[in-house]
């Protein structure tokens, strides 16, 4: 499979690397794509627009101020888009329209599915390292995308996988930025995620 890869940080090479790691084909997109920091993987790396085109699938690692405006133009049409992102601003105010819902309807044709927005970077990828049962959520329009990428989320090792429905949960799972940051401070690290505990059936 090939994807693109959209954000040259922590959050978007942490997943390149494990897509790479999978056999996936992978560019990265970067504002910069001759940056220093744009190829610390050995992967490709292109502009948005380029990476857009190679991948079959999208993942938007972005900041949420920057998605809408850097997805403008690429080749994203009918692809599933698997929206990780975040606003900055969700730390100490409150969020209007929810990340994932503004980026679907800005592009009504892409298969968005809303995942690990919460989680900390190496256990996006890792979840086995915390050492502990943990969760994480889904959300989706498209109940077809959200099947693919609950496949891809079991690959990366995720066994308590969430589904929350369709995307008017974007807005519960993007509210949990503030209590991450709590958290993180509280435990001076973020080797930590939240674990949804019911009685056994």
């Amino acid at each position: 499979m090939r994807f693109g890869v959209m954000g040259t940080g922590q959050v978007g090479s942490t997943i390149a690397g494990k897509l790479a790691a999978l056999g996936h084909d992978v560019m990265l997109g970067s504002r910069e794509p001759g940056g220093k920091n744009a190829n610390k993987l050995g992967l490709k790396v292109g502009t948005h627009a380029e990476a857009a085109r190679h991948g079959e699938w999208i993942v938007d690692a972005m900041p949420g101020e920057h998605a809408i405006e850097s997805l403008r133009g690429c080749d994203i049409d009918g692809k599933i888009l698997i929206d990780i992102g975040n606003y900055e601003s969700a730390v100490d105010q409150p969020i209007i329209t929810p990340l994932g819902e503004a980026i679907q309807a800005a592009f009504p044709k892409v298969r968005l599915v809303k995942t690990l927005n919460s989680v900390s970077a190496h256990l996006m990828v890792h979840p086995a390292s915390l050492g502990a049962a943990h969760s994480v959520f889904i959300a989706s329009n498209d109940e077809a995308a959200k099947a693919d990428v609950t496949e891809l989320l079991r690959a990366f090792g995720w066994q308590n996988i969430l589904d929350l429905g369709d995307l008017t949960a974007c807005r519960a799972m993007e509210q949990l930025v503030p209590m991450w940051m709590r958290l993180e401070k509280l435990y001076g690290g973020p080797d930590f995620n939240l674990a949804v505990a019911r009685p056994p059936t």
